[in-house]
């Protein structure tokens, strides 16, 4: 039986090639963008899936005056493995502020390279984190002094495939030089919200007397700390103790302080998809948009699904005699329904083999726009997963009409008296509005997010972005030539500033520190964003100061002068009129600084557009990080490639030991949007799928229609109708569906983008020019659809269609 009702299947494909064309590419496309996404979504929740432990792993985050950040101050670890025993172990890790990469040096071969991603740890690291070595045991790897664990492909780089255990490398940080020991080689390809390419003992040469001196419970709060509890402990218990713990152990600090804060604990396979606060490891994902994502996929499955249910119940004239000569024959319903059934699933199984190749040619440009390495096989259960998906398209697609069709009764089709029933007709009305409107969200979502990014692409950020150079400075070496380098640079007539800093705006190598105003006291301090910059680094950005001066060095006493934002003028609660002169105080190591205010600039943007202007300070004291980070010069050249090689050259012969390597401060800038990027290029592909889908549907019942009505439109003809008012008339029902479905799709629209748009502190307001354009766009694309079909009967001879009247 199955046999015959996938031969009368198949004849079915052929005899109708313009209705199984329409069905089966409609369905293909549906089902590779499915894939697509469901690749991606998969991969998302893959990070930190490979612990052993991982249901037991907690992250420990802190919140002071309602920021929340996810790192905390050196002693909580071990405080809490001390005073907790349902602790079973505890970690840190560390990134250096300031420190965006390391100089790697392998001294026998001379063989360097500046690798990111490099940590700190505590030799408990591997005891709760899951990580195969390739050599190496993760049992004892960060236990000696200056051990470093490195991964396979740092290891690749340096000694090929030779075992690197017990080989000397030599680290090169801006403070100076560090002889580190491989004791291990751990295995790439791992999903982690820590994306480490090295781990470095927390015991060393380097910073390691630094973290010992770390006592205090209430500064620094730079370590990433991680616990994990015994099996059986209640984290929600465990979470309500930290308040007692924090009090009792660092009370005294936090009032020294003169703040308080209090800690929350984060579940270590969500932090990816979930955790969005201060100081992350890394840029994490997030659940929001797997769930738009994944509803699209959804939708745009569904879509094609209606596509085959519109046309099959459209065409169901066709099939009505045959359905009336198998029941007088003695066919029952379920039989008829089995048939149609199977055809549908026939045509899903074809629509899949289409997919496949769909997939394999769009995965390349798939992972270009996601920045990932997806393959199909990589899809957990793929066989069993594209089986259901293909038995589910099909039985979705199938079910509605098989049943409808099945339902004929014979009586009244062999004598002609067939007709589509109101619900059938109202039904596949429905669905085309369903189409258009998710067609119409999805179009409006896009243009949206272009505004968006448009906006924060051209927004005017208080400094000058453009032809800047930034040459990271992450070496002793380098740093020690700072000024002999501007120096050299400044005698070409191409650069007209440079300066050198400790970070730059666009990028999160950024600290802060507690400052109060005269006359009051730590308990009045307010946090500020803080960097160590030099003479030239407002000219050099072109940013606008408002009172005072910048700094120069002129002035001897500007090694502790300060320049402030009018953000921070604010929270101080001066004005910015009267407070150059005034001090600003520091308590720090155990001495209060008073620091004079020399100027105060426009508040400009040194963070993207998602936060709102954080007080910040300028300063040439040297108390919060390395003051020779970067050096940053404005260029003015149309000729990059040769004034990149100059520099080198002029690079090399100061620096011959530091590896050569710079960026552009715009686009550094822009990776502050690269999320938005990614989802705008993603929304923009899965738009026009969509709308593919929603046209195929809508020329196929446009063909049917104006099938249907062929003799009347030839009597209209001869009764002299005109070529546009036969158009009008077999496209004006569409292009009402359409219109309904633009009515519908402008509301859920507007609130998903105003929900989208509270993510940033500064946006577009949502016009409703936007929502008249998109309107005119797909009232247009559904007129041309509909209008090929209609043109085509307008233009035919009426007498072919009325020769047998």
């Amino acid at each position: 039986m199955i046999k015959s009702y996938l031969l009368i299947g198949l004849r079915n494909l052929l005899r109708n090639k313009v209705f199984s064309f329409i069905n089966i590419f409609g369905l293909s496309i549906g089902m590779t963008a499915c894939v697509l996404i469901m690749l991606y979504v998969a991969d998302e929740r893959a990070y930190d899936q490979h612990h052993r432990d991982g249901d037991r792993i907690y992250r420990i985050a802190s919140e002071v005056k309602g920021e929340k950040f996810v790192a905390a101050a050196a002693p909580i670890a071990e405080g809490l493995k001390r005073d907790f025993p349902e602790i079973e172990q505890s970690t840190r890790l560390l990134r250096f502020p300031g420190i965006d990469k390391m100089l790697l040096r392998d001294e026998s071969t001379q063989k360097q390279f500046f690798e990111a991603n490099g940590f700190y740890a505590d030799s408990t690291f591997f005891q709760l984190f899951t990580y195969d070595l390739k050599f190496g045991d993760p049992n004892t790897a960060l236990n000696g002094p200056n051990t470093i664990v490195i991964s396979e492909t740092v290891a690749e780089k340096f000694f090929g495939q030779e075992n690197p255990i017990d080989k000397p490398i030599r680290v090169t940080l801006p403070f100076g030089d560090f002889h580190y020991t491989v004791k291990g080689v751990f295995r790439t390809g791992y999903k982690s919200h820590i994306p480490a390419n090295l781990l470095l003992s927390m015991n060393n040469d380097d910073i390691g007397g630094w973290v010992r001196n770390q006592t205090n419970w209430a500064t620094n709060n730079i370590f990433h700390t991680y616990v994990k509890l015994r099996p059986g402990a209640d984290p929600a218990v465990f979470e309500g103790k930290l308040a007692a713990f924090l009090d009792r152990n660092g009370g005294a600090d936090m009032k020294a302080a003169g703040f308080s804060k209090s800690l929350f604990i984060q579940h270590m396979p969500d932090i990816y998809l979930h955790s969005d606060y201060g100081f992350e490891v890394a840029p994490n994902g997030n659940i929001n948009y797997l769930y738009v994502f994944s509803s699209i996929a959804l939708f745009l499955l569904l879509m094609a699904c209606i596509n085959f249910m519109n046309l099959s119940t459209a065409r169901s004239e066709r099939r009505a005699k045959e359905v009336g000569l198998r029941k007088v024959i003695g066919a029952v319903k379920s039989s008829l329904v089995g048939q149609f059934l199977v055809e549908s699933l026939l045509m899903s199984v074809l629509a899949l083999v289409l997919a496949i190749v769909f997939i394999e040619m769009s995965i390349p440009v798939f992972n270009q726009l996601t920045h990932k390495q997806l393959n199909l096989m990589q899809l957990p259960g793929v066989y069993a997963w594209l089986a259901l998906l293909t038995v589910s398209t099909g039985l979705v697609s199938g079910l509605y009409p098989a049943f409808y069709l099945s339902s004929f009764r014979p009586a009244a089709i062999l004598k002609g008296k067939l007709f589509n029933t109101i619900s059938a007709v109202v039904l596949r009305k429905g669905l085309v509005v369903f189409q258009f409107a998710i067609s119409v969200v999805l179009i409006l979502v896009a243009a949206l997010i272009s505004s968006q990014m448009t906006f924060l692409n051209t927004q005017n950020l208080g400094f000058d972005r453009d032809q800047k150079i930034v040459l990271p400075l992450q070496t002793t070496e380098a740093g020690e030539h700072a000024d002999a380098l501007r120096d050299a640079l400044k005698q070409d007539a191409q650069v007209t500033a440079t300066t050198v800093a400790s970070t730059y705006p666009g990028i999160e190598n950024i600290q802060d520190a507690l400052f109060y105003a005269e006359g009051k006291t730590i308990q009045d301090a307010v946090d500020i964003m803080s960097a160590h910059v030099s003479d030239g680094y407002l000219e050099t950005l072109g940013i606008e100061l408002k009172a005072g001066r910048s700094f120069s060095r002129e002035f001897l006493y500007d090694s502790s002068a300060v320049v402030l934002n009018e953000a921070a003028v604010r929270a101080l609660g001066y004005n910015e009129q009267t407070v150059v002169g005034q001090n600003i105080y520091l308590d720090w190591r155990g001495a209060t600084i008073a620091m004079p205010v020399v100027g105060v600039v426009k508040d400009y943007h040194f963070q993207g557009l998602q936060q709102f202007v954080k007080p910040l300070l300028l300063t040439k004291a040297p108390f919060f990080s390395s003051p020779n980070n970067y050096l940053i010069a404005s260029v003015r050249t149309n000729h990059y490639d040769q004034f990149i090689a100059n520099t080198e050259k002029t690079w090399q012969k100061l620096n011959p030991n530091s590896p050569f390597a710079y960026s552009f401060l715009d686009q550094d800038f822009q990776k502050n949007y690269e999320k938005e990027s990614r989802t705008l290029e993603l929304v923009k592909y899965f738009t026009l799928i969509a709308v593919i889908i929603a046209c195929l549907g809508l020329f196929g019942l446009a063909s049917f229609t104006a099938e249907q009505r062929v003799k009347e439109i030839g009597i209209r003809k001869v009764l002299g109708a005109s070529v546009t008012g036969v158009v009008a008339l077999v496209s004006k029902d569409f292009l009402k569906l359409v219109l309904i479905a633009m009515v519908i799709a402008s509301p859920l629209a507007w609130y998903l983008m105003e929900r989208w748009l509270q993510g940033f502190a500064y946006h577009v307001a949502i016009s409703g020019w936007v929502f008249l354009w998109v309107s005119l766009l797909v009232m247009g694309i559904a007129f041309l659809t509909v209008s090929f079909q209609a043109v085509k009967s307008a233009i035919a001879d009426p007498v072919d269609s009325l020769r047998t009247e």
